[in-house]
């Protein structure tokens, strides 16, 4: 047995407890319990998904809301054709053939936009002959552009192979009027009597 001799030759017990005095203390960790209770490692996936929902229900409110308007526009659109867009073209056709030249209303949809389109074709001299053509005949379009509430407006002056086809300013609904649409034929029909012309 190790340890020190005392006088009476017995070895003096060794005292570990004064050994282990100049050991480092090592203190258990402590965890707090009260957070290991309420942290959630996950938990930001509610957030997650609580701001995504969020936004489809904003998306589609706003969707709703376009598909309203969307409705509304055309409904306006329709009803200003029976009851002010037609009604100004069919007096203009009616004027012509009075003076001698002819005209005739186009109603449908464009073959490439699927836009609800209108149109007035004009001839100086006599009824239009075979399909109207924008190269050969006076008109007036208007495009139903229902994604931005508007009426696109094309017109052409073509007559005697001279003239010209071109967009114009668009229109808004509250634009369209008797007096606006027969101005602006008036105005086609102007340019297109002057094609020709000796000078």
């Amino acid at each position: 047995m190790s340890g020190i001799d005392t006088p009476n030759g017995r070895p003096k017990p060794r005292d570990d407890r004064r050994d282990n005095q100049d050991l480092p203390s090592i203190q258990p960790v402590a965890q707090d319990s009260a957070e290991s209770d309420t942290e959630d490692p996950i938990s930001e996936i509610d957030g997650i998904l609580e701001h995504w929902t969020d936004r489809q229900h904003q998306f589609a409110e706003r969707e709703a809301q376009a598909q309203a308007e969307a409705k509304r526009f055309l409904e306006g659109f329709v009803e200003l054709s029976e009851h002010v867009i037609k009604p100004a073209m069919e007096q203009i056709i009616q004027r012509l053939r009075k003076d001698g030249g002819g005209g005739l209303i186009w109603e449908g949809a464009s073959t490439t936009t699927h836009r609800p389109r209108l149109v007035l074709w004009m001839s100086l001299d006599g009824e239009t002959i075979g399909a109207p053509r924008q190269d050969l005949n006076p008109y007036l379009q208007l495009d139903a552009d229902v994604a931005h509430r508007r009426i696109d407006v094309w017109e052409g002056d073509m007559w005697q192979k001279q003239g010209t086809s071109r967009s114009t300013a668009p229109w808004q609904l509250n634009e369209i009027s008797t007096k606006s649409v027969t101005e602006r034929v008036v105005g086609i029909l102007e340019r297109a009597a002057r094609h020709g012309e000796a000078f």
